[in-house]
């Protein structure tokens, strides 16, 4: 497995154009591969394996960030959430200030 490792980094480069990321990637992608090592049958390719891991790690979080919204002043939460008791909820429609 960890022969596999300079190889799965370039790969992880090429995927993320970020080194950083890119070693990331492959941190994760050793986590769930041991993590899920029964999953691998002996004999087949592990480095197949292994990359098959790691572009669907890859894409997994490209499709999270995908969908997450860039709010750094607030606005996108003040029009979802509204400031209860038990602390602040998320609704389906804009929060009416001072009412």
């Amino acid at each position: 497995m960890l022969a596999a490792v300079p190889s799965l980094r370039a790969f992880a480069i090429s995927l993320s154009g970020n080194v950083d990321r890119a070693d990331d990637l492959v941190q994760e992608m050793l986590l769930r591969a041991i993590a899920n090592i029964n999953s691998f049958h002996p004999g087949t390719n592990m480095s197949a394996w292994l990359i098959t891991i790691l572009r669907n790690l890859f894409r997994s979080e490209y499709r999270k960030r995908r969908r997450e919204v860039e709010d750094a002043d607030g606005r996108h939460v003040a029009t979802r959430a509204v400031l209860t008791a038990g602390g602040v909820r998320l609704i389906g429609s804009p929060v009416v200030m001072g009412r």
